[in-house]
């Protein structure tokens, strides 16, 4: 049984210039999601395609956006996750000066790296579109992709020029990634994060609830846009993650909404945001949180929510 999925991920971030006084929500995660979208329509959908989630062509829109799930593998097709996910800006600011800057990031997973130059001619065009309901303009300044093998991200457009990509980060670079000693770490959740367990919305976290998010997490992803298929070491891991302890809490839940453009439907997308400090978290454990961070936990994954940090706090071997 292997650790981790072979799931490659393609990591992005990208940097607007706003060309206009604007007012931005809170939480951008939806504008930049939702904008997108509007975007790889305008651009890549059939004019008179008024369903992409039926569309007969193999167009980025469907594949991104309306993913199908095959029968008995993911609970149908509104619970298919999608191949991506959009990490706002941390800042809360909503009002934004022209020449300011809008810094965001992209993760493409699995299969979807390949769609990595089409959702970038995307976003260039959603800056021509405009920001936020006000259709606020900016303009696509830089552009970087995360390189596994040089440990930080490179430039991939530059001076109104599109340069190489980085190759998609591979399961080795998060094996490599954790220390080799120490089990003392600091897990500091950045955007609301929400987890259901037996049908019910936690506002407490405990370790076994992360890793079994974390593993069902990457297991529907893996069904959908793996290379391969990935049978984990449930069992140990969650034996691992009942043996940790929480020394430290520091979580609490925060509430917002989005209202959609296409529909019009008010989503309720509040959740867990602080710091959990964890005694007793494995090599094993860390490895996969590391991972899962990468591409978030929870729901409305999509739009920024569930994204985590993993950071070991010292060297200590044993409590």
């Amino acid at each position: 049984m292997d650790l981790l999925p072979h799931l490659p991920i393609l990591h992005g971030r990208f940097v607007y210039e706003l060309l206009a006084d604007s007012r931005l929500p809170r939480w951008k995660g939806a504008l930049l999601r939702g904008g997108w979208g509007r975007a790889l329509s305008a651009v890549f959908c059939h004019p008179h395609c008024d369903q992409p989630a039926h569309c007969s062509h193999a167009c980025p829109y469907r594949t991104l956006f309306t993913p199908e799930a095959p029968p008995g593998h993911v609970a149908g097709v509104r619970d298919a996750p999608r191949p991506f996910l959009v990490r706002p800006p941390l800042t809360d600011h909503t009002s934004m000066r022209r020449g300011d800057q809008l810094v965001f990031e992209v993760v493409l997973i699995g299969s979807a790296v390949h769609y990595a130059h089409v959702m970038m001619a995307a976003f260039a065009h959603l800056g021509r579109l405009g920001l936020g309901g006000d259709r606020s303009p900016a303009t696509l300044i830089q552009g970087f992709t995360f390189s596994d093998q040089a440990q930080r991200f490179i430039p991939c457009f530059h001076n109104g020029q599109w340069l190489p990509l980085a190759p998609p980060i591979q399961p080795e670079f998060f094996y490599a990634t954790v220390p080799d000693t120490g089990n003392r770490y600091h897990l500091q959740f950045v955007t609301p994060t929400r987890i259901k367990h037996a049908g019910t919305m936690r506002r407490q976290f405990d370790i076994p609830l992360l890793v079994s998010a974390a593993i069902r997490r990457l297991q529907h992803l893996n069904t959908l846009y793996g290379t391969m298929p990935w049978q984990p070491p449930v069992d140990a891991l969650l034996a691992d993650a009942r043996a940790a302890h929480i020394v430290g809490d520091r979580m609490r839940w925060v509430d917002w909404g989005r209202t959609s453009e296409a529909t019009g439907q008010t989503m309720h997308l509040g959740g867990m945001i602080g710091t959990l400090d964890v005694h007793g978290i494995t090599p094993a454990l860390a490895t996969l949180l590391t991972m899962a961070s990468t591409v978030h936990l929870g729901k409305a994954a999509v739009f920024g929510n569930g994204w985590f940090r993993v950071q070991p706090t010292d060297r200590t071997v044993s409590d």
